[in-house]
């Protein structure tokens, strides 16, 4: 195929405009997008330290990398705002999980605690914490002096990590999965407190944003980890909850996110009634449509089919 005529401006505009206007389509539109990963390969080494604590520099990368791509793609895909909207402290941190930046990765959570023995103690501390101390006077001086220069209104609380990935980031993945099998009841103690506090945590969020919400999207790359009769146990009833709370019409985006291989969950996810999905490359298009029939597939395009 020759590519040498081909409009890639054009065809971001058009793309654009079948994304927006679907019912009008032109053609079927992609939704194609570049993350923090991709940057290590396409700008070459350079310190993550760096670019995730230093605006300053992190602008230089996206610019280069934005210059390269501008050339071969058509359009920018990095920000080059110079000022960031300002986002409240993660769930998982206002709940004791810490966050690490070490060179050649991206930001991780540490868990909440270190062995098993500190696993009461700290589902009494969960118990205790006030997850509406995340909006301060601060937080929300920054969101007005933002939205006023930039004229866009701020989405706090339109996404979450899914219960099972909640879990592991602050418990540790080896301490869950052994307390699961050795501690039940244990457990079903924190994820009910896990339940009630998510909740409360999004709805606080959303009572600042004055915006129109459609649903929620949660990623939960870590529920792989649970057999279907855990996860019906322990993660199910956490699905329900921020469904019935944040999009409680059927039609509206219920979004479930797992790059993991989670084939033996999704005849679960009907249930609470998961409408739109992005699966990991193990799971085939066809299986994902023969389990859930009514939902709407996002990715699963090849990366050598698109890059060829």
């Amino acid at each position: 195929m020759d590519l040498s005529k081909f409009d890639v401006k054009k065809f971001w505009e058009e793309n654009d405009f079948c994304r927006l206007n679907f019912d009008k389509k032109t053609m079927i539109p992609i939704h194609f997008w570049l993350d923090d990963h991709f940057l290590f390969e396409l700008v070459g080494p350079f310190s993550t330290v760096d670019y995730y604590s230093d605006k300053s520099y992190r602008l230089q990368i996206h610019k280069k990398a934005n210059d390269i791509l501008e050339k071969e793609l058509g359009r920018k895909f990095y920000s080059e705002e110079e000022l960031d909207p300002p986002e409240p402290t993660r769930f998982e941190v206002i709940m004791g999980s810490k966050v690490v930046i070490s060179e050649g990765g991206t930001p991780w959570l540490e868990p909440a605690i270190g062995s098993l023995d500190e696993v009461k103690s700290f589902i009494e501390k969960m118990e205790k914490i006030d997850v509406k101390r995340v909006v301060t006077p601060e937080l929300l001086k920054e969101k007005e002096d933002y939205e006023n220069l930039t004229g866009k209104k701020l989405r706090w609380g339109h996404m979450t990590r899914g219960p099972a990935t909640i879990a592991t980031s602050l418990l540790g993945t080896t301490n869950l999965c052994m307390l699961l099998m050795d501690e039940p009841e244990l457990m079903d103690k924190f994820f009910k407190i896990l339940k009630e506090k998510l909740v409360e945590y999004i709805k606080n969020l959303r009572g600042y944003c004055e915006v129109e919400y459609n649903g929620i999207a949660i990623n939960d790359d870590n529920c792989f980890l649970f057999s279907p009769k855990l996860y019906e146990r322990y993660c199910a009833p956490i699905l329900e909850s921020l469904f019935k709370n944040f999009p409680p019409i059927k039609k509206d985006t219920r979004y479930q996110h797992s790059d993991s291989d989670m084939q033996h969950l999704i005849p679960i996810l009907n249930e609470p009634g998961v409408n739109s999905v992005n699966f990991g490359p193990e799971i085939h298009p066809a299986t994902i449509r023969k389990l859930m029939p009514q939902a709407l597939i996002y990715g699963h395009m090849p990366p050598f089919v698109l890059k060829s």
